[in-house]
């Protein structure tokens, strides 16, 4: 994003590590139905220190698949596509100023409407990736304007829309305690539900009980991480699946590559809703794969 980070201390594969975490924020933005936003991308390779892009003009994006269930209520089965492509092309101050285009399409086992959907986004990205021995973090603000159809209620939408979010993410001690944060405010995010503001925040911790010897970013060599969750969601405007608690556990198998991550895992999950007071728990299984690319400018 305009920038090679010069501050990163420790070793090269640890902060690769640490950056390509910031793929699962995508993930979990999109269980939580919060904006979904392009994380940093690092391009490993042969370099010793992780570039987030080159020299601007510079384009960059990513694409998602995430498909399981996440709410222990609704016991729903989605899988839900995204895409994004943007270019940043000035720095202002700290930050790195781009545009960018994305969408998103979401299907689900029992109709709900709020998970079948199509929804395409445009506008400007302000952001700003931060990173100093184990731990990254990523800043980004978007205006832009966006379009939605939902297919079971057949609505149709469009409005401008604002989001401002953040990403923290660690994995200290050579990769054995992985975890994340992320938080996110939205205006119009799902044009549906027009003049909705939404609030997420979201943490992650794991602990790497296994992983292959000769783990590195060059083969597909996974890693068995056990981790703990905790999800919180509220809206303006009160709809009861945008407003919730979820916490739980489970255990994932993980691959990451130079560009990708693959994940497989089951998770147990309480839920408590506020609008209609009700709680619930269950497990539920999930599939995610996420790959990411920019230029060579």
């Amino acid at each position: 994003m305009g920038q090679r980070l010069t501050s990163v201390a420790g070793k090269p594969e640890e902060v690769g590590i640490i950056m390509r975490f910031a793929a699962l924020f995508l993930l979990c933005a999109s269980v939580a139905s919060a904006q979904e936003v392009m994380a940093p991308q690092v391009i490993t390779g042969q370099d010793n220190a992780p570039r987030i892009t080159g020299s601007a003009p510079s384009g960059q994006g990513s694409m998602w698949i995430d498909s399981g269930g996440a709410s222990p209520l609704e016991k729903d089965f989605a899988v839900r596509v995204f895409a994004e492509q943007s270019v940043v092309f000035r720095t202002v101050g700290p930050f790195d100023l781009g545009a960018y285009v994305n969408t998103t399409d979401s299907v689900d086992q029992h109709s709900l409407d709020w998970n079948r959907f199509v929804r395409a986004s445009g506008g400007l990205k302000l952001a700003k990736t931060f990173a100093y021995r184990s731990i990254g973090a990523l800043v980004r603000a978007d205006v832009g304007y966006t379009a939605e159809h939902r297919f079971v209620s057949g609505e149709s939408a469009a409005a401008p829309s604002f989001d401002a979010n953040y990403w923290l993410g660690w994995n200290p001690y050579a990769g054995r305690f992985p975890g994340s944060s992320w938080g996110i405010a939205a205006l119009n995010i799902s044009p549906t539900e027009l003049h909705n503001t939404l609030f997420v925040d979201y943490v992650k911790q794991g602990v790497t009980v296994w992983k292959d010897k000769d783990h590195g970013t060059q083969k597909l060599l996974p890693s068995l991480i056990v981790f703990g969750q905790l999800t919180a969601s509220k809206d303006a405007k009160h709809y009861d699946w945008n407003n919730f608690t979820r916490e739980g556990g489970g255990v994932e198998v993980m691959v990451p590559t130079e560009h990708s991550t693959f994940e497989v895992g089951a998770m147990y999950l309480y839920e408590t809703r506020t609008v209609l007071p009700r709680s619930g728990a269950g497990a539920e299984v999930f599939i995610r794969f996420w790959h990411g690319w920019q230029d060579k400018h």
